[in-house]
């Protein structure tokens, strides 16, 4: 038995999946798996249980996979017209294209709009195929947070690394710091405000900020003028600042220059008065 994707694009959002499976001699699993092979998209697990004027509208139906024909085939094999340029991907390339795309989402649809669905949706491939890439959502999310994280801290090194000069570092620092929030702050951010991912990278976070603090603790307190509470609380001060300006701008609370003025004022002003106290 033959029929278009667009008409079982329309029989799966007319009634339950099952019921539409029923009519082919198959499971409604089944018939999930070629839908989600042919790209088409599936109403939720609960869309049937909510009263109807609370159901999903349907969408609009996205081309097939390269290489997959307009007819659904139900009995045999699902063949390819051409393989153009689809290719099989090795799991590091696989995982690559994964993350571009959920960031794509993520940035233009927000963090909602990411599902395992969807992202196998826009690859092309099933979802057991993500899910052979990241265990869950969560996992992805983590993944994404780590590589946003990676990027920033390896753009704040090539800058500092410009100049010798240890108070150049700091403001090189900052405004990279400043500039990076603008450009991948935002994506970051929301992020971060997942439960899951916030817990996940809680320790490492700590390790990486204790990591970059150590060599700014000795320096003050090596003369022995600063003590080591004064140290840290300075220290976290001006952390905290840098923090919170990079969240305004990842927020477009106020203007970026506005912010980036404010943030070098108050560091190099922290900055100076620790070097004060404690005579380095």
């Amino acid at each position: 038995m033959e029929l278009t994707r667009a008409k079982l694009f329309d029989l799966i959002w007319s009634e339950p999946i099952g019921k539409v499976a029923e009519r082919f001699g198959m499971t409604g699993n089944g018939l999930a798996k070629i839908c989600d092979r042919l790209n088409i998209p599936r109403p939720g697990r609960s869309h049937w249980t909510r009263a109807a004027e609370r159901r999903d509208s349907q969408p609009d139906l996205p081309p097939p996979p390269i290489g997959l024909s307009e007819i659904v085939a139900f009995g045999k094999r699902q063949t390819r017209q051409s393989p153009g340029v689809r290719r099989r991907l090795d799991t590091e390339s696989r995982v690559r294209q994964l993350m571009e795309l959920a960031t794509a989402i993520a940035i233009n649809e927000g963090l909602n709009a990411l599902t395992i669905r969807r992202l196998a949706q826009d690859a092309g491939i099933s979802e057991t195929q993500v899910h052979n890439c990241f265990g869950g959502r969560s996992d992805l999310l983590v993944a994404m947070a780590k590589e946003e994280i990676s990027k920033q801290e390896s753009s704040r090194q090539k800058r500092i690394s410009r100049s010798g000069d240890r108070h150049t570092k700091i403001v090189l620092s900052t405004v990279g710091y400043l500039h990076e929030s603008a450009q991948r702050g935002p994506l970051l951010q929301m992020l971060l405000r997942v439960p899951e991912v916030k817990s996940a990278l809680q320790e490492k976070r700590a390790t990486t900020a204790r990591t970059a603090r150590a060599p700014i603790l000795e320096r003050l307190t090596g003369t022995g003028r600063m003590d080591m509470a004064t140290a840290r609380a300075s220290t976290a001060a001006l952390t905290a600042v840098s923090l919170k300006a990079g969240g305004i701008i990842a927020g477009q609370r106020a203007p970026f220059a506005t912010v980036e003025q404010l943030c070098l004022s108050v560091v190099l002003a922290g900055v100076a008065s620790d070097d004060e106290l404690s005579g380095s």
